[in-house]
């Protein structure tokens, strides 16, 4: 079964000599690992298409067992090229994507992971870079899975539950400052 969504991409990571496994925060499906086989050959459909952040309208197929789906078309609807202007934004993103990750579950759906994860990069991609917005993040994270309570900062509740969040957390708190 083919389905069409909307999603930004979270990690990409090779498949084979010419393809990349692409993991989404999709608005219908929630987190989605595709494979898109041939990606990186020279002429690719996909070429310009998938990079990190992106927003793309994507068409894949719902796998039968396991959580790889295939990829089979990607139009590119918001680059967002201001996250490219420094390493700091694309740091900060990585560990909100990591973060969102290390959380949920691939095909778990739900529009709010989507609305979440976009509304971030949205963010930073236009705002000036403070620590609050990796803490406001990591409220709003706890919050859809329900386990924020005012007693506690947002991330050590995520840790406690999780067990195992992303490494780095400290140094780019230091970073943002």
């Amino acid at each position: 079964m083919k389905l069409r969504d909307e999603g930004c991409i979270l990690k990409l990571s090779p498949l084979g000599d010419y393809g990349l496994i692409v993991t989404w925060c999709t608005r219908s499906a929630g987190v989605v690992r595709t494979a898109a086989r041939n990606a990186r050959k020279p002429g690719s459909d996909f070429t310009g298409r998938l990079d990190l952040f992106h927003e793309c309208e994507l068409l894949f197929s719902v796998p039968s067992r396991g959580d790889l789906a295939t990829l089979h078309s990607v139009e590119l609807l918001n680059p967002r090229l201001p996250l490219r202007r420094s390493l700091l934004h694309l740091r900060l993103c990585g560990y909100m994507a990591n973060l969102l990750l290390a959380t949920v579950e691939t095909f778990t759906p739900g529009g709010e992971w989507h609305t979440l994860m976009a509304g971030a990069l949205d963010y930073v991609a236009e705002a000036r870079l403070r620590p609050a917005l990796l803490t406001h993040f990591e409220k709003r994270l706890a919050t859809l899975h329900g386990i924020y309570t005012a007693a506690l900062p947002a991330h050590v509740s995520l840790q406690q539950h999780f067990q195992h969040l992303p490494a780095g957390r400290a140094e780019l708190l230091a970073a943002l400052a």
